[in-house]
């Protein structure tokens, strides 16, 4: 029977692209913070004293002085939005109230993460807090109809 013989070097170049394919995915998902149904409307608030930054990390879109100044003048922050690249995500004004599902949010409803991730939280009944930004991506726990769900969002 005919076997063939496979060049070492094949076995390295495939491994070489299965490594950067799963560093490529994996770095798309960042884990974005939480909020607590402990935490108050405050803590959970933008920043009064948002300072402008004077250079961005290098490679980093940098938005036109106009553009960044408006965000900031709504009480937005200017970040990655995950795929779609950096813009401003502003603050919502229901940010810290109770839910229990994203239709009673601006945005989305937040679970505890510190509860969140036992197994026994799932399947009860949970309040959440109404996410204090618009845009939420990563990997997170959102209650949905008072059930948690877990969410990641590029």
């Amino acid at each position: 029977m005919f076997k063939r013989k496979l060049n070492p070097r094949f076995h390295q170049i495939i491994f070489a692209v299965l490594l950067l394919a799963t560093l490529v995915y994996t770095s798309a998902c960042r884990v974005a913070p939480t909020l607590s149904p402990t935490s108050t409307v405050e803590e959970t608030s933008p920043p009064k004293n948002t300072v402008i930054p004077t250079e961005f990390p290098p490679d980093f879109p940098t938005p036109e002085a106009e553009e960044y100044a408006d965000c900031l003048a709504r009480g937005g922050r200017w970040e990655v939005l995950g795929f779609s690249g950096p813009g401003c995500n502003l603050p919502t004004s229901d940010g810290g109230q109770a839910c229990q599902d994203s239709q009673d949010c601006e945005s989305v409803c937040l679970a505890d993460p510190k509860r969140a991730m036992t197994d026994d939280e799932f399947g009860k009944e949970h309040v959440g807090l109404c996410s204090p930004w618009k845009e939420n991506f990563g990997c997170q726990v959102w209650v949905e109809k008072g059930r948690l769900v877990e969410i990641c969002v590029d």
